[in-house]
């Protein structure tokens, strides 16, 4: 079997995966919780039009949610293009200018907050969506603000990654 970012999650089923760090607790997530939201959140990304070759900016801190939405976006076989989210309006223009990012991920509240990456998203016509931890629903949501450049797209299949596909565009300064 061909390496790719999908074959790569491999453990026993309630071994845990993730372990991210917060107090009072920590979130673990064992790997067929995490298999299971990356293919639901790789879903969502296809309903809205995310397909091969796609570049989804995440404009997120290190978190969960980062780690369900780089992942699905490489299932998708879209190309993750991961952002600081501390970056100014000019900075998010250049990088999403650059990569021609269909859809920008952006944290719970930066829609309404007009935060820099969405000005940004807005200027180039990406997709802006909110990604966050869905208490209520005990998911990662995907919540779209603003369908840009992918609006009217037809909603693609849920992909298998390819060996050969580019699942990441890392800008460094």
């Amino acid at each position: 079997m061909a390496a790719t970012l999908r074959t790569a999650i491999q453990g026993a089923s309630n071994a845990a995966a993730v372990i991210v760090p917060s107090k009072p607790d920590p979130l673990t997530v064992s790997y067929e919780a995490l298999v299971s939201e990356v293919a639901s959140f790789q879903g969502k990304l296809a309903a809205i039009g995310i397909s091969r070759g796609s570049p989804v900016s995440i404009a997120i801190v290190n978190s969960y949610e980062f780690i369900v939405s780089f992942l699905a976006a490489s299932w998708q076989r879209g190309i993750a293009a991961p952002l600081n989210p501390a970056y100014k309006q000019g900075e998010f223009e250049f990088y999403i200018d650059d990569v021609k990012s269909a859809i920008i991920l952006v944290p719970k509240g930066a829609y309404q907050a007009g935060s820099p990456a969405v000005k940004a998203a807005k200027k180039f016509n990406a997709a802006v969506a909110e990604c966050y931890w869905d208490h209520a629903k005990g998911e990662v949501a995907l919540d779209v603000k603003d369908l840009g450049q992918l609006k009217g797209k037809d909603t693609q299949p849920t992909l298998e990654p390819q060996p050969d596909d580019v699942a990441l565009i890392l800008h460094t300064r």
